[in-house]
């Protein structure tokens, strides 16, 4: 089973994706894993890590951190997992400007990571039993950004719509409430 699951930051995404991953493996012994996508890098992100530490506390999901390169993930995963991926906006900043990335990349180059992603995405459902992938949707406020920043929503973007026409199930969640969006069969 793949689910996308997309809203605004505190829209209940994530609560709704971490409930939905606990139902897959209700009643069995599958591997309920958390693969993390954040990078520390201020106080505000620490504070974000922490809340959500918090809200999977006792829940049993393994945390697998990977803020970039996902692939590399695969090989500790077990095809019976069910596997919550937080955040895909998180990622996709992560391989376009971290660590000495990228701030003169062009359109070409952006569109290679959005691929490498995509591909990396498909790997990983392949593997495992069920992936749930969160994203930001970051798309309505109005504002007009710099290049480099549109060049971001135009790859997320691209994202979104991909794994929402691919996923057997499509979340949209605002305001603490989960809408389908697409359902397969």
């Amino acid at each position: 089973m793949f689910v996308f699951i997309s809203g605004a930051a505190r829209s209940g995404k994530s609560a709704w994706a971490e409930k939905y991953a606990l139902s897959r493996v209700w009643g069995s012994r599958a591997p309920l894993v958390y693969l993390a996508t954040a990078r520390v890098c201020d106080q505000e992100m620490e504070r974000r890590v922490l809340f959500h530490q918090e809200a999977r506390k006792n829940k049993g999901f393994e945390t697998l951190e990977r803020d970039v390169d996902i692939a590399k993930a695969i090989s500790r995963l077990a095809p019976s997992s069910t596997v919550l991926l937080e955040c895909l906006g998180t990622l996709l900043a992560n391989e376009m400007f971290g660590r000495g990335r990228g701030r003169d990349r062009d359109k070409g180059e952006n569109t290679k990571v959005t691929a490498k992603i995509y591909e990396e995405l498909t790997l990983l459902r392949a593997k495992v039993a069920d992936l749930l992938v969160v994203s930001n949707d970051v798309f309505f406020d109005g504002v007009t950004y710099d290049e480099e920043t549109e060049r971001y929503r135009q790859s997320l973007g691209a994202l979104h719509v991909s794994l929402a026409w691919e996923a057997d199930l499509a979340v949209e969640c605002a305001c603490g409430q989960a809408r389908i969006a697409r359902q397969r069969g």
